[in-house]
């Protein structure tokens, strides 16, 4: 065999296992696609108008704070949090505390 007929071969077998993998890509990616056509919920049960929610009645929560301690809380989390982004956005980052790392060895 010469050169010529070898490389002749050799691009007829690549060329004919790249497109085997390829319709055998484009084939996987139609099954799925199937499977997601046939597995989605159904697009009637959707347009059903939701049925509205009752207001839950005001109470404590079971650690005996009210809501508007909790909202207290939480406004000056956000606020502790807001000013320590801005802090560190001005200065760039802070490190505050650097120590080991405690490693367990399994």
């Amino acid at each position: 065999m010469s050169i010529g007929e070898i490389l002749k071969v050799g691009l007829i077998d690549t060329v004919l296992g790249m497109g085997t993998v390829f319709c055998i890509l484009i084939f996987i990616a139609f099954c799925i696609w199937l499977m997601g056509r046939l597995c989605a919920p159904k697009q009637a049960a959707a347009a059903a108008p939701a049925p509205q929610a009752q207001a839950a009645p005001v109470s404590t929560a079971s650690d005996g704070l009210s809501p508007e301690i909790v909202a207290v809380i939480t406004a000056a989390l956000l606020q502790q949090i807001r000013d320590e982004q801005g802090e560190a956005a001005a200065e760039g980052y802070i490190v505050r505390n650097v120590r080991r790392a405690q490693w367990k060895h399994i």
